[in-house]
């Protein structure tokens, strides 16, 4: 997995998994393609978090506010980013968007590397579908303020847009399979 690769040390994670009734592609496909539309609680929260500025919608993997650093097309997307997620408006580290390779190097203290991973994996009559998120803070300052943030979205519905977006991708793809069907 490319996420062990970005981010193989980590103080905080969650994983959540869902078998998806679908062959790995249609699976992908239908990752790609839910919309904001489909996720009413992660628009919900989106909307909250811009402050009512801009619109939620399209495409979730392109409207997700993480820069996407590595795509392994049918496998696996992993977004990630270094910053001080705990402040009020998240400060982003002098990291460049999306250089994969900068998010690993990146090294100083006082911040907090989150990496997020969707990934398709055949499984015995279908897909797994798999939403992981990894978290490592660059020193013990940031790791307690992280954990601080970390509780917060944890009791503000992180762990459940996770599952949303598990759910939604498998309806997506199980519909698109049944109409396949003789």
């Amino acid at each position: 997995m490319e996420l062990d690769r970005l981010l193989p040390a980590y103080e905080l994670h969650s994983r959540f998994a869902r078998h998806v009734a679908a062959d790995p592609a249609t699976v992908w496909r239908a990752l790609t393609e839910v919309t904001a539309g489909e996720l009413p609680f992660y628009r919900l929260l989106m909307r909250l978090r811009l402050g009512g500025r801009g619109r939620v919608e399209g495409p979730f993997i392109d409207g997700f506010p993480t820069p996407t650093l590595i795509t392994v097309a049918g496998e696996e997307l992993v977004k990630g980013m270094v910053a001080r997620f705990w402040r009020v408006r998240p400060q982003p580290a002098p990291v460049t968007p999306g250089d994969a390779s900068a998010f690993v190097a990146f090294d100083e203290p006082g911040w907090a590397k989150a990496a997020l991973s969707l990934s398709v994996v055949p499984d015995a009559g279908g897909t797994l579908l798999t939403f992981e998120t990894r978290v490592h803070c660059t020193d013990s300052h940031a790791r307690r303020a992280f954990r601080a943030y970390w509780l917060l979205i944890q009791l503000g519905g992180a762990a459940y847009i996770r599952v949303e977006v598990l759910r939604a991708v498998a309806r997506r793809a199980e519909r698109a399979t049944a109409s396949r069907r003789p």
